[in-house]
């Protein structure tokens, strides 16, 4: 079940050594297009040559999907160890987990051990209250398109889902948002505000698509010209002005991230279930939309395509 709250997930990884405070983080919150942009920031800092832990939840095929490194997922006889090492502490604790806080300490356990570079770490529900909200300040907080979800634990406003979901944002840090109502955005401005954290926009305005087809799209966003990108939709480019803009940061913070890196992070990224094509002959395709949304985003996808 959904337990909001912290202090289980702080006293399950005090037991292991707080391993997550050896690591640095990409922190993305959002009702839609965090695991999309999560994937994208993973394929782009892999290309860099950094060590890229990508944590994403649910799983569509199988358990590992949900913690990878480096584009591959953990090993089977990992998980096993590390749910053998992780429930004995587990087992002590009088409060006890949830599965995604048990799980979210194993892969941080497992990318402190990996000696990941850096986690790019997708918030399970919320922000603010989520189990992952136990790190220091990432490297670079990101929330995503904002929609009603989870209404009954998160607030029924968009602005309500923004300020919790803002609770990702951390003092002195940078912030990357996707851009949303004035209301929602004026949340941002604010929070950001009190806590002396840049602000990036996700610059929308200067999206323009060149071409598209089931291969995948072409667009320029701003100086960039002619990226390439296997995923279908018109959302999932607006998905990659997000990312781009999470690159900027992290260049402009020190991290040795090209151009190059960047266009063949977006042109490689593998990311299932969203507007999947798995068949040709019929054409067949698999789309894991579960709200408003997302529904809106296929139907549109669906006509365009």
């Amino acid at each position: 079940g959904v337990k909001p709250g912290l202090h289980r997930e702080n006293q399950l990884l005090n037991m292991l050594g707080n391993p997550h405070k050896k690591l640095k983080f990409v922190h993305i919150a959002g009702t839609n297009g965090k695991g999309s942009t999560a994937s994208m920031t993973a394929s782009i800092l892999k290309k860099a040559g950094y060590k890229a832990g990508l944590f994403t939840s649910p799983f569509i095929y199988r358990f590992n999907e949900r913690i990878q490194l480096d584009g591959s997922q953990i090993p089977d006889e990992t998980v096993i160890e590390l749910t053998a090492y992780v429930k004995q502490f587990a087992d002590t604790m009088e409060d006890q987990p949830t599965e995604f806080e048990f799980v979210t300490a194993m892969a941080m356990e497992y990318y402190a051990r990996e000696k990941a570079d850096i986690v790019v770490l997708e918030v399970g529900m919320g922000g603010q209250l989520d189990a992952t909200n136990v790190i220091d300040v990432p490297e670079v907080a990101v929330i995503t398109n904002i929609g009603l979800d989870h209404t009954e634990v998160l607030g029924d406003t968009v602005e309500k889902i923004a300020e919790n979901k803002a609770g990702i944002f951390k003092e002195g840090g940078h912030a990357v948002v996707y851009r949303g109502t004035p209301g929602v955005e004026k949340v941002y401005e604010n929070i950001c505000k009190e806590r002396h954290i840049s602000l990036k926009k996700a610059d929308f305005d200067s999206i323009v698509l060149c071409s598209h087809s089931l291969e995948g799209q072409v667009f320029d966003c701003g100086s960039r010209k002619a990226l390439t990108l296997p995923l279908l939709g018109h959302h999932q480019l607006h998905n990659a002005a997000v990312v781009l803009s999470i690159a900027d940061t992290l260049i402009e913070i020190g991290y040795n991230i090209t151009e190059e890196n960047i266009r063949e992070g977006m042109r490689t990224v593998s990311w299932p279930g969203r507007f999947d094509i798995v068949g040709r002959d019929p054409l067949f395709i698999i789309d894991g939309g579960h709200n408003p949304q997302c529904i809106e985003a296929l139907v549109v996808n669906i006509r365009d395509y």
